[in-house]
Protein backbone atom coordinates (compact mmCIF):
# COMPACT_ATOMS: atom_id res chain seq x y z
CA UNK A 1 0.00 0.00 0.00
CA UNK A 2 1.36 3.54 -0.46
CA UNK A 3 -0.10 6.75 0.35
CA UNK A 4 -3.42 6.73 -0.68
CA UNK A 5 -3.13 4.93 -3.64
CA UNK A 6 -4.09 1.04 -3.18
CA UNK A 7 -2.06 -2.06 -3.14
CA UNK A 8 0.26 -3.61 -6.00
CA UNK A 9 1.52 -6.90 -7.13
CA UNK A 10 3.21 -8.29 -10.12
CA UNK A 11 2.64 -9.03 -13.79
CA UNK A 12 4.38 -9.58 -16.72
CA UNK A 13 4.22 -8.88 -20.33
CA UNK A 14 5.23 -9.59 -23.62
CA UNK A 15 7.64 -11.97 -25.10
CA UNK A 16 10.05 -12.67 -23.58
CA UNK A 17 7.94 -11.21 -20.30
CA UNK A 18 8.73 -7.95 -18.91
CA UNK A 19 7.75 -7.46 -15.24
CA UNK A 20 6.02 -4.93 -13.81
CA UNK A 21 4.21 -3.58 -10.75
CA UNK A 22 0.11 -2.48 -10.83
CA UNK A 23 -2.75 -1.26 -8.57
CA UNK A 24 -5.11 -3.65 -9.04
CA UNK A 25 -7.87 -1.30 -9.08
CA UNK A 26 -11.37 -1.76 -8.80
CA UNK A 27 -12.00 1.41 -9.71
CA UNK A 28 -11.09 2.05 -13.25
CA UNK A 29 -10.89 -0.74 -15.97
CA UNK A 30 -8.52 -0.14 -18.11
CA UNK A 31 -4.31 -1.62 -18.08
CA UNK A 32 -1.41 0.40 -18.64
CA UNK A 33 2.32 0.60 -17.76
CA UNK A 34 4.96 2.78 -18.04
CA UNK A 35 5.82 3.07 -21.71
CA UNK A 36 10.08 3.28 -22.77
CA UNK A 37 9.07 6.04 -24.33
CA UNK A 38 7.37 7.92 -20.93
CA UNK A 39 7.99 11.63 -20.68
CA UNK A 40 8.86 13.80 -18.76
CA UNK A 41 11.75 12.11 -17.48
CA UNK A 42 11.89 13.10 -14.18
CA UNK A 43 8.77 11.60 -13.34
CA UNK A 44 8.93 8.43 -15.56
CA UNK A 45 12.86 7.88 -14.67
CA UNK A 46 12.22 5.48 -11.84
CA UNK A 47 9.05 3.53 -13.12
CA UNK A 48 10.01 -0.12 -14.79
CA UNK A 49 9.41 0.70 -18.69
CA UNK A 50 7.46 -0.98 -21.54
CA UNK A 51 10.18 -1.81 -24.26
CA UNK A 52 7.03 -3.03 -26.82
CA UNK A 53 9.66 -2.90 -29.69
CA UNK A 54 11.61 -5.58 -27.44
CA UNK A 55 8.45 -8.11 -27.55
CA UNK A 56 7.58 -10.26 -30.45
CA UNK A 57 4.15 -10.82 -29.65
CA UNK A 58 3.42 -6.88 -29.25
CA UNK A 59 0.69 -6.19 -31.83
CA UNK A 60 0.47 -2.53 -33.03
CA UNK A 61 -2.92 -1.30 -33.24
CA UNK A 62 -2.45 1.19 -35.68
CA UNK A 63 -1.55 -0.94 -38.77
CA UNK A 64 -4.04 -3.38 -37.51
CA UNK A 65 -6.31 0.00 -38.03
CA UNK A 66 -4.73 1.06 -40.88
CA UNK A 67 -7.76 3.26 -42.88
CA UNK A 68 -10.08 3.04 -40.15
CA UNK A 69 -11.35 6.22 -37.84
CA UNK A 70 -10.79 4.41 -34.60
CA UNK A 71 -7.11 4.85 -35.38
CA UNK A 72 -6.90 8.54 -34.55
CA UNK A 73 -9.85 8.61 -32.17
CA UNK A 74 -9.12 5.55 -30.28
CA UNK A 75 -5.78 4.26 -29.65
CA UNK A 76 -4.36 7.53 -28.03
CA UNK A 77 -5.99 7.94 -24.41
CA UNK A 78 -5.82 10.35 -21.50
CA UNK A 79 -6.98 8.37 -18.59
CA UNK A 80 -7.58 10.75 -15.91
CA UNK A 81 -7.75 9.36 -12.10
CA UNK A 82 -8.43 10.78 -8.52
CA UNK A 83 -4.97 12.66 -8.62
CA UNK A 84 -3.26 12.73 -11.67
CA UNK A 85 -3.57 11.41 -15.61
CA UNK A 86 -1.69 9.51 -17.65
CA UNK A 87 -1.55 9.14 -21.75
CA UNK A 88 -1.02 6.06 -23.31
CA UNK A 89 -1.22 4.50 -26.81
CA UNK A 90 -2.96 1.58 -26.49
CA UNK A 91 -1.72 -1.72 -27.97
CA UNK A 92 -1.97 -5.65 -27.56
CA UNK A 93 0.27 -8.10 -26.12
CA UNK A 94 0.87 -11.29 -23.92
CA UNK A 95 -0.44 -10.65 -20.10
CA UNK A 96 0.88 -12.97 -17.21
CA UNK A 97 -1.05 -12.59 -13.78
CA UNK A 98 -1.47 -14.41 -10.71
CA UNK A 99 -0.22 -17.81 -12.73
CA UNK A 100 -3.00 -16.90 -15.88
CA UNK A 101 -1.97 -16.04 -19.54
CA UNK A 102 -4.01 -14.61 -21.72
CA UNK A 103 -3.21 -13.56 -25.02
CA UNK A 104 -3.60 -10.22 -27.04
CA UNK A 105 -4.67 -8.20 -23.99
CA UNK A 106 -5.05 -5.12 -24.96
CA UNK A 107 -2.33 -2.67 -22.99
CA UNK A 108 -2.11 1.04 -22.59
CA UNK A 109 1.76 2.32 -23.40
CA UNK A 110 1.67 4.97 -20.94
CA UNK A 111 3.77 8.18 -22.66
CA UNK A 112 2.68 11.04 -20.81
CA UNK A 113 2.55 10.41 -16.66
CA UNK A 114 1.26 13.15 -14.29
CA UNK A 115 3.47 14.81 -11.58
CA UNK A 116 1.39 12.81 -9.78
CA UNK A 117 3.12 9.61 -10.55
CA UNK A 118 6.43 10.26 -9.68
CA UNK A 119 8.35 8.43 -7.36
CA UNK A 120 5.60 6.13 -6.39
CA UNK A 121 6.51 2.32 -6.26
CA UNK A 122 4.03 1.50 -9.00
CA UNK A 123 4.52 1.40 -12.74
CA UNK A 124 0.54 1.13 -13.83
CA UNK A 125 -2.50 0.22 -12.94
CA UNK A 126 -4.62 -2.83 -13.72
CA UNK A 127 -8.36 -2.01 -14.25
CA UNK A 128 -10.90 -4.20 -12.50
CA UNK A 129 -13.91 -2.41 -12.67
CA UNK A 130 -16.60 -2.75 -14.78
CA UNK A 131 -16.91 -2.69 -18.77
CA UNK A 132 -18.36 0.28 -19.17
CA UNK A 133 -15.82 2.51 -17.41
CA UNK A 134 -13.09 1.18 -20.03
CA UNK A 135 -11.54 4.03 -22.32
CA UNK A 136 -11.45 2.07 -25.56
CA UNK A 137 -13.42 -0.46 -27.24
CA UNK A 138 -11.22 -3.25 -26.41
CA UNK A 139 -11.72 -5.69 -23.44
CA UNK A 140 -10.11 -5.29 -19.89
CA UNK A 141 -8.54 -7.75 -18.61
CA UNK A 142 -10.88 -9.70 -16.28
CA UNK A 143 -13.31 -9.74 -19.63
CA UNK A 144 -10.53 -11.38 -21.63
CA UNK A 145 -9.94 -13.74 -18.51
CA UNK A 146 -14.02 -14.78 -19.03
CA UNK A 147 -13.72 -14.65 -22.99
CA UNK A 148 -10.79 -16.97 -23.30
CA UNK A 149 -12.36 -19.22 -20.90
CA UNK A 150 -9.64 -19.53 -18.24
CA UNK A 151 -11.42 -19.17 -14.95
CA UNK A 152 -13.68 -21.74 -13.19
CA UNK A 153 -16.31 -19.07 -12.42
CA UNK A 154 -16.86 -15.65 -13.42
CA UNK A 155 -15.89 -13.63 -10.27
CA UNK A 156 -12.66 -12.42 -8.41
CA UNK A 157 -12.14 -11.68 -4.43
CA UNK A 158 -10.23 -9.72 -2.48
CA UNK A 159 -8.82 -10.07 0.66
CA UNK A 160 -6.02 -7.29 1.71
CA UNK A 161 -4.36 -6.60 4.83
CA UNK A 162 -1.80 -3.74 6.25
CA UNK A 163 1.36 -4.56 3.51
CA UNK A 164 -0.62 -7.11 1.42
CA UNK A 165 -2.72 -9.38 0.31
CA UNK A 166 -4.06 -11.11 -2.42
CA UNK A 167 -6.49 -11.41 -5.45
CA UNK A 168 -8.48 -14.96 -6.30
CA UNK A 169 -9.19 -14.88 -9.79
CA UNK A 170 -11.88 -17.59 -10.36
CA UNK A 171 -12.99 -19.15 -7.20
CA UNK A 172 -13.59 -18.11 -3.75
CA UNK A 173 -11.16 -18.37 -0.58
CA UNK A 174 -13.79 -19.73 1.73
CA UNK A 175 -10.70 -18.99 4.82
CA UNK A 176 -10.20 -16.05 3.76
CA UNK A 177 -13.43 -14.99 5.93
CA UNK A 178 -15.61 -16.07 8.07
CA UNK A 179 -19.65 -16.49 9.27
CA UNK A 180 -21.95 -15.57 6.12
CA UNK A 181 -21.39 -13.87 3.41
CA UNK A 182 -23.65 -11.08 2.77
CA UNK A 183 -24.24 -10.47 -1.08
CA UNK A 184 -25.84 -7.13 -2.43
CA UNK A 185 -27.07 -6.31 -6.38
CA UNK A 186 -25.41 -4.24 -8.36
CA UNK A 187 -26.47 -0.97 -9.44
CA UNK A 188 -24.16 0.33 -12.06
CA UNK A 189 -22.72 -0.68 -15.33
CA UNK A 190 -19.26 1.15 -14.70
CA UNK A 191 -18.82 0.70 -11.09
CA UNK A 192 -18.59 -2.09 -8.13
CA UNK A 193 -21.82 -0.21 -6.67
CA UNK A 194 -24.14 -1.51 -4.36
CA UNK A 195 -27.29 0.42 -2.35
CA UNK A 196 -27.68 0.81 1.10
CA UNK A 197 -30.05 1.31 3.82
CA UNK A 198 -28.36 3.51 6.86
CA UNK A 199 -24.48 4.60 7.31
CA UNK A 200 -24.53 5.61 10.91
CA UNK A 201 -21.84 7.00 12.93
CA UNK A 202 -22.39 9.11 16.25
CA UNK A 203 -24.76 11.82 15.23
CA UNK A 204 -24.08 11.47 11.77
CA UNK A 205 -26.57 9.17 9.76
CA UNK A 206 -27.03 9.46 6.15
CA UNK A 207 -29.90 7.14 4.41
CA UNK A 208 -30.20 5.90 0.83
CA UNK A 209 -26.53 6.11 0.19
CA UNK A 210 -24.54 4.31 -2.67
CA UNK A 211 -20.83 2.56 -2.18
CA UNK A 212 -18.35 1.92 -4.84
CA UNK A 213 -15.93 -0.52 -3.73
CA UNK A 214 -12.45 0.84 -4.83
CA UNK A 215 -9.60 -1.00 -4.03
CA UNK A 216 -7.60 1.89 -5.71
CA UNK A 217 -7.98 3.83 -2.94
CA UNK A 218 -6.91 3.33 0.72
CA UNK A 219 -9.18 5.93 2.34
CA UNK A 220 -13.51 5.63 2.61
CA UNK A 221 -14.18 9.08 0.24
CA UNK A 222 -17.46 10.81 0.34
CA UNK A 223 -18.59 14.34 -0.25
CA UNK A 224 -17.41 17.52 1.38
CA UNK A 225 -20.40 18.13 2.97
CA UNK A 226 -20.51 14.71 4.08
CA UNK A 227 -17.38 14.63 6.08
CA UNK A 228 -17.91 17.88 7.28
CA UNK A 229 -21.13 16.12 9.20
CA UNK A 230 -19.16 13.01 10.17
CA UNK A 231 -16.28 14.85 11.81
CA UNK A 232 -18.25 17.76 13.19
CA UNK A 233 -18.92 15.05 16.02
CA UNK A 234 -15.75 14.12 16.70
CA UNK A 235 -14.10 16.71 19.56
CA UNK A 236 -10.77 18.53 18.15
CA UNK A 237 -11.40 16.80 14.37
CA UNK A 238 -9.41 19.54 12.10
CA UNK A 239 -9.43 19.69 8.31
CA UNK A 240 -6.40 19.30 6.76
CA UNK A 241 -7.33 21.39 3.62
CA UNK A 242 -6.38 18.58 1.04
CA UNK A 243 -9.62 16.22 1.16
CA UNK A 244 -8.01 14.57 4.57
CA UNK A 245 -9.23 15.33 8.21
CA UNK A 246 -7.16 14.66 11.18
CA UNK A 247 -8.69 13.25 14.57
CA UNK A 248 -7.21 13.12 18.58
CA UNK A 249 -5.39 9.86 18.29
CA UNK A 250 -7.07 9.06 21.61
CA UNK A 251 -10.75 9.02 20.16
CA UNK A 252 -11.18 5.17 20.63
CA UNK A 253 -14.51 6.18 22.52
CA UNK A 254 -16.30 7.11 19.26
CA UNK A 255 -18.87 5.26 18.08
CA UNK A 256 -18.12 2.52 15.24
CA UNK A 257 -19.03 3.53 11.45
CA UNK A 258 -21.84 0.73 10.53
CA UNK A 259 -23.13 0.71 6.94
CA UNK A 260 -26.17 -1.05 6.67
CA UNK A 261 -26.72 -3.44 3.13
CA UNK A 262 -30.19 -5.58 2.81
CA UNK A 263 -30.63 -4.98 6.45
CA UNK A 264 -27.12 -6.59 7.53
CA UNK A 265 -24.96 -3.74 9.56
CA UNK A 266 -20.81 -3.61 8.12
CA UNK A 267 -19.28 -2.28 10.93
CA UNK A 268 -15.76 -0.47 11.25
CA UNK A 269 -14.62 0.21 14.80
CA UNK A 270 -12.71 3.50 15.60
CA UNK A 271 -9.45 1.81 15.88
CA UNK A 272 -10.21 0.54 12.10
CA UNK A 273 -11.15 4.68 10.67
CA UNK A 274 -8.17 6.00 12.98
CA UNK A 275 -5.06 5.65 10.83
CA UNK A 276 -1.37 7.27 10.92
CA UNK A 277 -0.31 9.43 13.40
CA UNK A 278 0.66 12.99 11.97
CA UNK A 279 3.29 15.47 12.90
CA UNK A 280 5.94 15.40 15.87
CA UNK A 281 3.81 15.45 18.40
CA UNK A 282 1.65 12.19 17.59
CA UNK A 283 -1.72 13.39 19.23
CA UNK A 284 -3.41 13.78 15.96
CA UNK A 285 -3.91 10.60 13.60
CA UNK A 286 -5.30 10.76 9.87
CA UNK A 287 -8.89 10.04 9.52
CA UNK A 288 -9.99 7.01 7.75
CA UNK A 289 -13.10 9.07 6.00
CA UNK A 290 -12.01 11.91 3.51
CA UNK A 291 -14.53 14.26 1.55
CA UNK A 292 -14.21 15.76 -2.63
CA UNK A 293 -16.37 16.09 -5.07
CA UNK A 294 -17.56 13.25 -6.56
CA UNK A 295 -18.83 11.85 -10.00
CA UNK A 296 -21.87 9.78 -8.39
CA UNK A 297 -23.92 11.46 -5.92
CA UNK A 298 -24.66 10.52 -2.50
CA UNK A 299 -21.90 8.01 -2.89
CA UNK A 300 -19.28 6.42 -0.87
CA UNK A 301 -16.45 4.60 -1.90
CA UNK A 302 -14.82 2.28 0.26
CA UNK A 303 -11.01 1.39 -0.44
CA UNK A 304 -8.52 0.03 1.75
CA UNK A 305 -9.67 1.22 5.49
CA UNK A 306 -13.11 -0.91 4.73
CA UNK A 307 -11.37 -3.47 2.54
CA UNK A 308 -8.96 -4.37 5.41
CA UNK A 309 -11.70 -5.81 7.68
CA UNK A 310 -13.90 -7.39 5.11
CA UNK A 311 -12.68 -10.02 2.39
CA UNK A 312 -14.99 -8.94 -1.25
CA UNK A 313 -16.02 -11.18 -3.70
CA UNK A 314 -16.82 -9.23 -7.42
CA UNK A 315 -19.13 -11.53 -8.47
CA UNK A 316 -19.51 -10.89 -12.14
CA UNK A 317 -21.75 -13.83 -13.38
CA UNK A 318 -24.30 -12.95 -10.64
CA UNK A 319 -24.21 -9.24 -11.25
CA UNK A 320 -23.43 -8.68 -7.14
CA UNK A 321 -20.54 -8.01 -4.77
CA UNK A 322 -20.16 -10.38 -2.07
CA UNK A 323 -18.90 -8.85 1.51
CA UNK A 324 -17.42 -11.33 4.46
CA UNK A 325 -15.84 -10.22 7.84
CA UNK A 326 -11.95 -11.20 7.04
CA UNK A 327 -10.21 -13.72 8.61
CA UNK A 328 -6.96 -11.69 9.37
CA UNK A 329 -4.00 -11.62 11.61
CA UNK A 330 -3.53 -11.00 15.04
CA UNK A 331 -1.59 -7.38 15.06
CA UNK A 332 -0.81 -5.45 18.37
CA UNK A 333 -2.83 -2.83 17.90
CA UNK A 334 -6.18 -5.80 17.61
Amino acid sequence: MFLNVGYYGEIFLGEPPQRFNVIFDTGSSDLWVVSRNCEPDAVCQHHHRFNHTASTSYIDLESELKGSSERETGLRKKLQYGSGYVRAHIGKDTLQVAGIRLENQAIGDAIVLSQEFKNTPFDGIFGLGLADLTSSSYLPPFYSMLEQDILDEPVFAIYTEMGGGEIDFGAIDKSRFKGQMLYADLIHAGYWMVQTDLIKCGSYKAEGQKIIIDSGSTLIITSTADAENFHRQIPGAENNGDTTWSIPCKSYSLEPLVIWVNNVPLTLHPKDYILTPMGANKTMCLSGISGQVLDVANAWILGGVFMRHYYTVFDYGNQRIGFGTSNKRKTKRD
